[in-house]
Order: structure tokens, then C-alpha cells, then sequence
């Protein structure tokens, strides 16, 4: 029984930690940059490429968001920001193609 108990938190702990990741983004140009802090005039970090994949932290501002990209934290402009496209479902597609098909 003991372990049928620690079986099941177990599962529920992976279930936990897969609902529970940061909404990622892309960025949607050439060379974004990722500065230390929330200003145009301050420290570049690093250049992004529309290729990074970044997890969003939260929007500091209307002008700014801080992200983190393999374990750097930084602002980019959210401007440059795109959430990542995902798939749609395409079961709601289903009825209005069968009702095409018995019009014919």
C-alpha cells in the first residue's frame, strides 16, 4: 500500500512539473538584444536570433520584458517579442467537412 501511495505522488509530481513551465516566445528579428537592465542605454548581454528559444518571466512594463535564455536573465523590448505558434486542433474542422461532404 506504502508503495502504491508513493507511486501515485510521484506521478502526480511529473504531472506538476510538465503543467507548470513558463510560456516560451521567439524573438521576430535578426540580433534583438537582451540588456542587464530595462534601458536602451545600458549593457548588452547578448544578441538573440529568432532560432533562441526564451522562457517569458514576466512583462516588466509596456516597453520591456524580462526573459531568460539558458539560465541568463535579461530585459528585450517587447516589441521584438512573438509567442510561439501552437498547433491547432483540428477536430473542430471535422463537422464542417463532413457536412460539405453530404451537401455533395
Amino acid at each position: 500500500m506504502k508503495r502504491l501511495l508513493m507511486i501515485a505522488a510521484l506521478i502526480c509530481m511529473q504531472a506538476v512539473a510538465v503543467l507548470a513551465q513558463e510560456p516560451t516566445s521567439r524573438v521576430n528579428s535578426e540580433k534583438v538584444k537582451m540588456f542587464r537592465q530595462p534601458n536602451a542605454a545600458g549593457e548588452v548581454m547578448r544578441l538573440l536570433n529568432p532560432d533562441d528559444e526564451i522562457i517569458v518571466m514576466r512583462k516588466q512594463n509596456q516597453q520591456w520584458t524580462l526573459v531568460q535564455i539558458d539560465g541568463e536573465a535579461g530585459y528585450v523590448a517587447s516589441s521584438y517579442l512573438r509567442a510561439k505558434k501552437n498547433k491547432k486542433a483540428t477536430a473542430a474542422k471535422a463537422p464542417a467537412t463532413l457536412e460539405k461532404s453530404a451537401k455533395l
